[in-house]
């Protein structure tokens, strides 16, 4: 089973996220359970959201302590969201303009924020990076891009559906492992 953990900021989408990639292990044969954690989030106040996947059932329904796999949707929540817990091998990405490795982790980053504003994808809140950073976290999960299209389309049919395979296409195809002496 695959455990990862979302951190974000309220307005960020993290919960939407975490439910499109929940949707996308379904849509790819395997279980997929979203688990968003709510309690005094209010609008740009750190926040979090968890997914498992898993080729078998999924019989655990506790949140995530130290998950696989930790999506930073904010560099600045960096050093926090790696506090939080993340397994000794786990894997980190980033949404940042530029390349950023976490020491003792297998790093990836993505400009999300960059690739939104570029396809004109904005809420109140500012840039939708969730739909970059889903089509980014389903690269790195391996989950082929037909299905994160899929899933897309599925989630918001017509128009808006359409407008967001771009953008997440293009995170898709541009996310990057980070070397750790480069980005030093």
């Amino acid at each position: 089973m695959l455990e990862l953990r979302i951190n974000g900021f309220g307005g960020q989408g993290s919960v939407t996220l975490a439910h499109l990639l929940a949707q996308a292990a379904l849509e790819n044969g395997e279980q997929g359970q979203a688990l968003p954690f709510f309690g005094v989030e209010r609008r740009g106040a750190p926040v979090r959201a968890a997914v498992r996947m898993s080729p078998t059932a999924i019989h655990a329904h506790s949140q995530c302590e130290l998950p696989d796999y930790v999506v930073v949707m904010s560099e600045k929540l960096t050093n926090a969201a790696i506090s939080e817990g993340i397994t000794d091998i786990g894997t980190v990405i980033i949404n940042a303009p530029n390349a950023l490795a976490v020491s003792d982790h297998d790093t990836w980053q993505v400009d999300a924020e960059g690739i939104a504003r570029e396809a004109g994808l904005f809420s109140a809140d500012g840039p939708m990076i969730n739909i970059p950073l889903f089509g980014a976290v389903c690269r790195v999960l391996n989950i082929p891009q037909n299905i994160m299209e899929q899933t897309l389309l599925n989630k918001w049919p017509g128009k808006s559906g359409e407008r967001n395979v771009g953008p997440a296409s293009k995170a898709y195809n541009s996310v990057m492992k980070v070397n750790a002496a480069l980005s030093a």
